[in-house]
């Protein structure tokens, strides 16, 4: 949690404390780069709520889909700067930025961050066609047979392929990534024994787990989740390892601090939100909130990481 409770139970009990702030009376418009009723939707409403009462203006999802994100991204950067349209998007703006050679805009350059939201760890895990039981021996088996270990991801360009990466590259270990459409044929493929191992969202594996049909070999955060705090984080056997998703909102550079500070506010008063808590809570995620400056230089340090991960990997997403 990145502000105190105090903090955030002040905000929820001033409601209009972000309406005195300079923003148009108009409805403030929250684009996401998905369609409706997925889970990054659903998160974006959850958050668009709370702001609307902070705010005390209408909050509207417009959804935007395609083009891995970049799409919607670029509606933002194209906006007004006036803090009435907002990106719901995060991870995806620096994995991108890493892997694109053309974007038509410049995340770090072009996208002022407003807050952070949330952040949802990876979960790597073995089929049986691996008599492994912890990353340790993952890495292990990679280094003793270099390039023949399959490392299965849903989609490339996502948190879950940069995983295995940066696995790649902190270990020093080679494996073959290979893509899917849709991580239910992914995990299909693992538990047939078609692939080796699997890098998925915690909340899409950990049913496979519990039934003992995979083995769990760590989460992708810094600590261990309190989803499955019984699974160790990687980072428990390499330092530093950090391959979460996470969400922010984001403002068209340009918009005025004023106005930035307005947004920040409502949104960690929706953050502090106790339901809005428990919502997140259960789909795997982690509420983080703060303020703009960490919003700041997260999606900074993000852009830079995975650039250093691609240019020393050589990773693609063709």
């Amino acid at each position: 949690m990145r502000f105190t409770r105090r903090t955030a139970l002040a905000l929820v009990a001033a409601p209009g404390l972000a309406r005195a702030q300079p923003l148009p009376a108009r409805p403030v418009r929250i684009v996401v780069p998905f369609p409706p009723g997925g889970p990054t939707d659903f998160a974006a409403r959850l958050v668009g709520d709370g702001m609307q009462t902070a705010l005390g203006q209408p909050v509207v999802i417009d959804n935007r889909p395609g083009g891995a994100g970049n799409i919607a991204a670029e509606y933002v950067v194209r906006s007004t700067p006036d803090g009435t349209t907002l990106l719901f998007s995060g991870s995806g703006l620096g994995i991108n930025a890493a892997l694109m050679d053309r974007l038509p805009f410049d995340a770090g350059r072009d996208l002022a961050p407003v807050v952070l939201v949330s952040s949802s760890p990876n979960l790597l895990t073995a089929g049986p066609r691996l008599n492994i039981a912890d990353i340790a021996g993952l890495i292990a088996e990679a280094k003793r047979r270099p390039g023949e270990i399959s490392v299965a991801v849903g989609s490339l360009g996502t948190t879950q392929h940069m995983a295995v990466e940066l696995l790649k590259m902190r270990a020093g270990v080679d494996v073959t990534i290979v893509p899917y459409r849709g991580a239910a044929q992914a995990m299909n493929d693992l538990l047939a024994g078609t692939v080796d191992a699997l890098s998925d969202g915690i909340t899409s594996s950990l049913p496979q787990v519990r039934q003992g049909r995979v083995k769990a070999l760590g989460v992708t955060s810094l600590q261990r989740s309190s989803s499955a705090p019984e699974i160790p984080a990687i980072a428990e056997t390499l330092p530093g390892f950090d391959a979460v998703a996470w969400f922010g909102l984001h403002a068209p550079a340009g918009t005025p601090e004023p106005a930035l500070a307005a947004l920040n506010a409502a949104a960690n008063a929706a953050l502090a939100r106790e339901d809005v808590r428990g919502r997140f809570a259960d789909g795997g995620a982690r509420v983080l909130g703060g303020s703009v400056a960490e919003a700041r230089a997260h999606l900074a340090n993000d852009v830079g990481r995975w650039t250093e991960v691609v240019r020393r990997t050589g990773a693609r997403v063709q």
